[in-house]
């Protein structure tokens, strides 16, 4: 009788083993962030980086940004080839990617992803009929910006976008891009979400999209549950690329960032990672603090000055003054591209050297500013964050270059304001008096994650955002060059010698990079694979 119930046992255990095991795999990520209003990936905002992360999970890039590596590797596009004019890219995708939905408890495989659900997103980007706006990323594609600024949009129907828009399927594995011109960065901009392919047959006829209802998804993850209150992902059972972790679930609980026990993840702000100094991940953000000058004003147009005026800030101070102002922290910048984006410049420009700023500033003929015109002055914004800055880079001057006080001085205008004269909108008058600001503080954030949208959408003397009004040089030939390099390290190389160019020593410091912001992480010390920058990709994190 003993020896019946041991086996009775015996078998009841083992009956269990594949439930059991079955648990252990089972590994559940508990992230916290705001409600989510729609997911729509054409006319997601770069800053909204929950939103971001959200879409890098559940839709198929052609290309992804490995964080780790710092390189942009192959997704649904198995590889790619370009023409030898630049102008023609063309991907050879898998076939092998599912739309994915669920239904009755699980993942159901709808289709395969082909290339024309990637046309379908990009012509729905670009025609200004659909609810849709147009980014500056996609403008880059052959007719996509001649057609969204079309003055009678009625004109246009699928004959139209077909023939006009730089984007076709040659089959469903073969897609084929036509750019204005060469760029090879064009690559990074195919990790982006507006560059994702969407299901024409769920979105066309929908009021709005997505909605919990008719959610498909092409990525790692498919949706089992989103209302108000959470957003519930499961594992894709149909994603034929290999998963770096563990994780087979992630819970998206919607709210702020509520208790360390009840979260493995969340963007925070500075204030809640100074109160979790053990629990919390800093990188750099999005955001560079800089400091520009009007070329036309004497004695700003002598590289010399300029060259002194950079070294005489101590940038440390001003990025721990401005931390703490308001929700944000600030790290020291001694260069324009962050070190979070593809191909960004592995150097450091000069930095805090008020010997060498005085020696160049008599070496320019103005010895502790004398000769300089009274009351120059530093344009900011009307907020307190800008104004500390002004007024601490005049004390700085004045400290450290021997300028008299009333040589600078600090007024506010509006951003606008600022932003006009940094673009170079303001112009001289007939009376030949030129009505942009001497010196201006602004902010300057890139587009995508590559440094061509920093130094050269910026910096350039001819097509960058920031016209101070200097000539064309050798930093200018040495971006144009980067930007059509395939090469990556080539493209490392040429875009921190256009750097240092600007900002090294011998630069010509057209604008002053100053503080770069801070992002912070909140991340359960169980959770390993997060990384320092881009989005959050969950089939990369482990669960220990």
């Amino acid at each position: 009788m003993k020896k019946l119930n041991f086996l009775v046992i015996l078998c009841l255990l083992l009956s269990l083993v594949p439930t059991l095991a079955a648990q252990e795999n089972v590994a559940t990520v508990r992230v916290a962030m705001p409600a989510l209003d729609s997911l729509d990936p054409t006319s997601v905002s770069r800053f909204d980086l929950n939103k971001v992360d959200v879409l890098e999970n559940l839709l198929v890039g052609l290309t992804r940004l490995n964080a780790n590596t710092g390189q942009v590797e192959p997704q649904l596009a198995r590889n790619w080839s370009i023409s030898p004019d630049g102008l023609t890219w063309t991907f050879n995708l898998r076939d092998d990617v599912q739309w994915v939905k669920w239904q009755d408890g699980s993942a159901v495989a709808v289709r395969p992803v082909v290339a024309s659900d990637v046309v379908f997103a990009l012509q729905r980007a670009c025609d200004p009929n659909r609810p849709s706006p147009i980014t500056t990323n996609i403008g880059i594609i052959a007719g996509c910006l001649e057609t969204a600024h079309l003055r009678d949009p009625w004109r246009i129907d699928q004959a139209y976008l077909d023939q006009h828009i730089g984007v076709v399927a040659l089959d469903d594995q073969t897609l084929q891009f036509k750019l204005l011109f060469p760029a090879a960065y064009f690559l990074t901009l195919t990790t982006l979400p507006e560059f994702r392919p969407l299901p024409a047959e769920v979105i066309i006829g929908a009021s709005a999209w997505p909605l919990a209802t008719d959610l498909m998804t092409s990525g790692a993850w498919a949706v089992s549950l989103w209302d108000g209150q959470q957003l519930l992902l499961e594992a894709n059972p149909f994603w034929p690329l290999e998963r770096e972790g563990n994780i087979t679930q992630v819970d998206i609980r919607f709210g702020a960032f509520a208790s360390v026990p009840d979260v493995d993840v969340a963007r925070i702000d500075a204030l809640t990672a100074k109160s979790l100094p053990e629990f919390a991940k800093a990188s750099q953000g999005q955001t560079l603090l800089m400091l520009g000058f009007s070329f036309e004003y004497p004695p700003l147009e002598s590289q010399q000055v300029r060259q002194a005026l950079a070294q005489a800030i101590n940038r440390g101070q001003l990025a721990t003054q401005l931390s703490g102002l308001g929700n944000q922290d600030y790290q020291v910048a001694s260069v324009f591209t962050p070190r979070s984006v593809i191909a960004p410049p592995s150097t450091q420009g000069v930095g805090f050297d008020p010997t060498t700023a005085q020696q160049l500033l008599s070496a320019a003929g103005y010895p502790q500013c004398s000769r300089f015109p009274s009351n120059i002055t530093l344009v900011v914004e009307n907020t307190p964050l800008a104004i500390t800055a002004g007024q601490f880079i005049v004390q700085q001057w004045q400290q450290n270059l021997g300028c008299a006080e009333g040589v600078f001085t600090v007024a506010t205008a509006s951003r606008q304001a600022i932003i006009d004269t940094a673009h170079g909108t303001v112009e001289a008058s007939d009376e030949g008096v030129v009505s942009r600001y001497q010196v201006w503080l602004v902010s300057w954030t890139a587009d995508y994650p590559d440094a061509n949208a920093w130094t050269a959408d910026a910096l350039h003397c001819q097509v960058g955002f920031m016209r101070t009004g200097r000539a064309c040089d050798n930093a200018d030939n040495l971006l144009e060059r980067a930007a059509t390099l395939d090469d990556i390290e080539a493209r490392y190389t040429t875009y921190a010698q256009a750097e240092l160019a600007f900002f090294g020593a011998g630069g010509s410091f057209p604008v002053v990079p100053l503080a770069l912001t801070s992002e912070y992480w909140f991340q359960n010390t169980s959770i390993d694979g997060v990384t320092s920058y881009g989005p959050f990709q969950f089939d990369r994190w482990v669960v220990r």
